[in-house]
């Protein structure tokens, strides 16, 4: 599945047989070994270098149309936090209190930062977001099929991967985890300039960064540089989960309708297959992204707590349900973010392949010509005495007729 040709262009997926062209047994196809690929059917593939660029250059630009609702997601489920206070005149007693609910559903949290700070206010957190997204995807996207296909070897390059779901899910876990690690600084600074606000829209602990390397250097002086990986466990756990089920859902539909259904490949397939993956993947993810969400805005003076710690505190203090906290904005933003990462993906590597098709088509010789349409020769030799013995029949019955 790592080789792309230009008869396989879906991205985290081979070709099925319906994408392999035929041609019929005749002499001409049967002699076209020795002449030269037609342009139409010339292999290209991409290289490591470029499948890496396209994995991550693909999520940054989808990061662009989703960031909105990844922000109002962050302030949805900081909102109703149960934190610990001191209580006014009581010699420092402290007492458990919920969080002022700024907002009521995602709609409403939309529309207040929408009115209250803009189109900016919603962008928040986009440079750290485009940071994480390539940073991440190099390897959740770019490595998926070469651990895939060393786990369980194509029978053919190009084909589809007959692996199992279980390979799919260990090669998407695998990927997901490195991509958790590369990606969480970037993580935690895109959470808390999302958090950010003012006056009665404000939700969780606020901090006054300027920008994403003004957050990374405040973080790393005041807190150590190993702030910018708090949470990174729980994040990690996410990611494999995630990407298990993303990336094996994705590519199983795929597969699937093309081989059993024989639904032909295409934008609205990778769009239909991404949509019910992102489903699944919001499914899996979402308890685990409240927690998340929770230990990077938790400020480092705030007493501390382990991932396990709280969790336990989430479920006591606000019930099973404070786990899928912003699901359905989880996934207005999820839902798009990976149809319009795949295909994003697809169009780059059709592009890349075309580029490449067109180099090599102008690299031939003009007066290549394959033997299929070369003209047949008369040639003496001593190999040739079929035909000569033929030419003299000829020749012996033109002479009877005179």
């Amino acid at each position: 599945m790592n080789t792309f040709t230009t008869n396989s262009t879906p991205p985290l997926g081979g070709r099925s047989s319906q994408d392999v062209p035929s041609s019929p047994a005749s002499p001409s196809s049967a002699s076209s070994d020795d002449s030269t690929p037609s342009r139409g059917h010339h292999k290209q593939e991409l290289t490591p270098l470029e499948n890496f660029a396209i994995s991550a250059i693909a999520p940054s630009l989808a990061v662009l149309f989703t960031n909105p609702f990844d922000t109002v997601k962050v302030r949805l489920q900081l909102q109703g936090e149960v934190v610990k206070t001191r209580v006014p005149g009581s010699h420092g007693k402290e007492v458990l209190k919920v969080t002022e609910k700024v907002y009521t559903s995602s709609m409403d949290c939309l529309q207040k930062t929408f009115r209250h700070e803009g189109m900016r206010g919603l962008q928040k957190g986009l440079f750290p977001a485009i940071l994480k997204e390539s940073s991440k995807n190099i390897f959740r996207l770019g490595l998926y099929d070469p651990i895939l296909n060393a786990m369980h070897p194509l029978s053919a390059p190009g084909e589809a991967s007959t692996a199992p779901a279980w390979k799919r899910m260990i090669a998407g876990a695998t990927c997901g985890a490195m991509g958790a690690i590369s990606a969480n600084p970037f993580e935690l600074v895109k959470t808390r300039l999302q958090s950010h606000s003012t006056g009665k829209l404000a939700v969780g602990n606020q901090y006054a960064y300027t920008g994403t390397w003004s957050a990374l250097r405040t973080i790393i002086v005041n807190d150590g540089f190993m702030t910018l990986y708090k949470g990174s466990l729980i994040s990690i756990a996410r990611s494999m989960a995630g990407s298990a089920a993303n990336l094996t859902t994705y590519s199983l539909l795929k597969d699937h309708a093309r081989n059993q259904w024989g639904v032909k490949d295409g934008i609205m397939l990778d769009m239909s297959a991404s949509l019910a993956s992102a489903f699944v993947s919001v499914v899996v993810m979402n308890p685990m992204d409240v927690v998340r969400i929770r230990l990077y805005n938790r400020s480092s003076q705030a007493a501390q707590q382990s991932t396990l710690q709280s969790c336990r505190h989430i479920l006591i203090t606000e019930g099973p349900m404070a786990f899928y906290k912003g699901f359905s904005t989880h996934f207005m933003r999820i839902g798009p973010h990976f149809t319009l990462t795949f295909v994003f993906l697809g169009m780059l590597k059709r592009q890349l392949l075309e580029m490449k098709e067109e180099r090599h088509a102008s690299a031939q010789p003009p007066t290549s010509i394959t033997t299929a349409s070369r003209r047949p020769a008369i040639h003496y030799g001593v190999d040739d005495t079929a035909a000569t013995a033929g030419a003299a029949t000829v020749m012996a019955r033109h002479e009877d007729k005179i």
